[in-house]
């Protein structure tokens, strides 16, 4: 136990030490006029790789899943991801100077996992208690030096089997993996990860793949470079969800954005 609270602090503290650079190295470059793609050459490699496992695997079965599983049961598996998500999500509105809406967050967790059959039924949004998600990429996001366009992630980064990503976000990811206390549990009681994580990530990556099945096709449709389209695609539209949270605009159409056009996470 104290062996993994251990390695959960160490990676807490490199991503905090990670974000704290990112952020110095971001002060005097908005980075805002272009994508920052140092290592584009091993991007594309990575990206290729992707993009067959994709082709040959992710693809076809996100079709399956969108064509033969009910509407209803697609909803259902949703909303249990959600609210797996939603303490990662209260954690990181607290520190992102919103601490009622964290209180809020947690509401839902606590209704949904219990009145809503561990998430499987979204009973809080009936109750009025509104859905929000945000990432510890966001966060570092909206306290970045100032003047920082939100565009200025560090550099860009292609994720094995992840995808899109870049410095900002990819250290947000250990962040918030270090946090998820269904991370954690499982390591703290010793459970088997392939029982535990691989089910949630599997799902995860073909719910994902199946909502953005259309956008992503017309994205590689009516691009020269699929790649760098969709590099700008991703770093525009964590940019939006960024400039979002500073500005405090409407969350709930931030919510809808996102999933009309889920190209992160």
């Amino acid at each position: 136990m104290f062996k993994m609270a251990a390695r959960v602090r160490t990676s807490v503290v490199a991503g905090a030490v990670a974000a704290t650079l990112l952020g110095g190295c971001a002060v005097n470059d908005t980075g805002a006029s272009e994508v920052w793609d140092p290592i584009e050459t091993p991007n594309r490699f990575i990206f290729s790789i992707n993009r067959a496992v994709d082709v040959m695997a992710v693809r076809p079965v996100a079709v399956l899943y969108r064509d033969w599983v009910p509407e209803k049961a697609q909803k259902s598996v949703r909303n249990l991801l959600d609210n797996l998500g939603e303490p990662v999500t209260a954690i990181n509105e607290v520190f992102q100077g919103d601490p009622s809406r964290a209180g809020v967050t947690m509401a839902r967790f606590l209704v949904n996992s219990t009145l809503g059959l561990a998430g499987l039924f979204d009973v809080a949004a009936m109750m009025g208690l509104e859905r929000t998600k945000t990432d510890a990429g966001q966060t570092i996001g909206i306290w970045a030096g100032k003047g920082v366009e939100p565009e200025n992630g560090g550099f860009y980064l292609v994720l094995p089997l992840a995808g899109p990503s870049n410095a900002r976000d990819a250290t947000g990811l250990m962040i918030d993996y270090a946090i998820d206390p269904f991370q954690i549990l499982p390591i703290a009681f010793n459970w088997d990860w392939w029982y535990i994580g691989l089910p949630r990530y599997g799902l995860n990556v073909i719910d994902y793949r199946s909502r953005t099945m259309f956008a992503l096709d017309d994205i590689e449709k009516n691009s020269v470079d699929y790649y760098a389209a969709l590099r700008s695609a991703y770093t525009q539209n964590r940019a939006d969800l960024i400039r979002a949270k500073r500005d405090k605009t409407d969350t709930k159409s931030e919510l809808e954005r996102r999933d009309n056009l889920a190209l992160v996470r």
